[in-house]
């Protein structure tokens, strides 16, 4: 009699015990990659490779944006087991010559040409502008996040350079571009079943296009003394609200100066902070 009140007793723990695993288990698969990035209070950009002192504060932020190319797989894993999302850097609108094994299956159609024929350059990463609208290059890029995202089992993806639609293309060639970014980010969800999508700049682009299937945005360089007092960034800023309570898409912005003041005007907002005393250059741990 007590061996079957004992076997019935191991029974009953160990059901309890698979249940709370499963309960537990169930409740994490449940929440929603919004409901995550809604929860994130700190958050990283770094676009080199790692050591064993960056995996550990991988893995104490709550996001963070890598460049998959560099960061060594096992610091993605570590961090991912520690519950930090992890998303990867792909450049959408630039083609980067130090990325030579994509650049070099780039064909002359996949460049973008002013109405002289001449490719647009920018010196300074030296990388090239380029057409989104190409099948071609669509193509390689999405093999590109089907390699560098999908199969190294990121979180997201991180497409930049999207702003240079409407930064450097004339207004005449905007839509064309915009329409195609748009049905390209509809192509990552459905052959990357629903993967999750942030944007770099792009507000407009993402206003009156991308907007139900971007996750989060990226605002470089929210720096109060450049968007604290300027109309164009605090209607931004209030257009960027709207958005994110109709669409769910969280804002990341990026101070270069000013923390104290820039990370308060992020605040107000509920934007995310992170700040970058280096700028735009995200090869150093900060």
């Amino acid at each position: 009699m007590r061996k079957t009140a004992f076997i019935i007793t191991i029974i009953l723990l160990s059901l309890g015990i698979c249940i709370y695993f499963f309960s537990t288990n169930h409740t994490a698969e449940s929440i929603s990659i919004s409901e995550r990035l809604a929860a994130v209070k700190d958050y990283k950009y770094y676009l080199d490779k790692g050591n064993e002192t960056i995996g550990k504060e991988m893995a104490k932020v709550d996001l963070v944006i890598v460049e998959p190319i560099e960061m060594q797989q096992h610091y993605i894993d570590q961090a991912q087991s520690n519950g930090t999302l992890v998303y990867g850097y792909i450049n959408a609108m630039e083609a980067d010559k130090w990325n030579s094994e994509l650049y070099n299956q780039l064909l002359e159609e996949d460049f973008y040409r002013d109405d002289h024929g001449e490719k647009m350059y920018f010196s300074e990463w030296d990388s090239y502008l380029v057409d989104i609208t190409s099948a071609h290059y669509q193509e390689l890029l999405l093999e590109e996040i089907k390699t560098q995202i999908v199969q190294k089992g990121l979180d997201g993806v991180f497409l930049d350079t999207v702003g240079n639609i409407n930064s450097f293309l004339p207004e005449k060639e905007q839509h064309a571009q915009n329409k195609a970014m748009l049905s390209f980010i509809k192509e990552i969800k459905q052959q990357y079943n629903g993967l999750s999508i942030a944007q770099n700049w792009g507000f407009q682009t993402l206003a009156d296009y991308t907007a139900p299937y971007v996750d989060f945005i990226m605002w470089e360089d929210f720096t109060y003394g450049v968007v604290g007092k300027d109309e164009w960034s605090l209607d931004m800023m209030k257009q960027l609200v709207h958005i994110r309570e109709k669409f769910g898409t969280q804002v990341m912005t990026i101070g270069f100066n000013d923390e104290v003041k820039s990370r308060a005007l992020a605040e107000k907002y509920d934007f995310k902070f992170f700040f970058s005393p280096a700028g735009s250059y995200y090869n150093t741990w900060q």
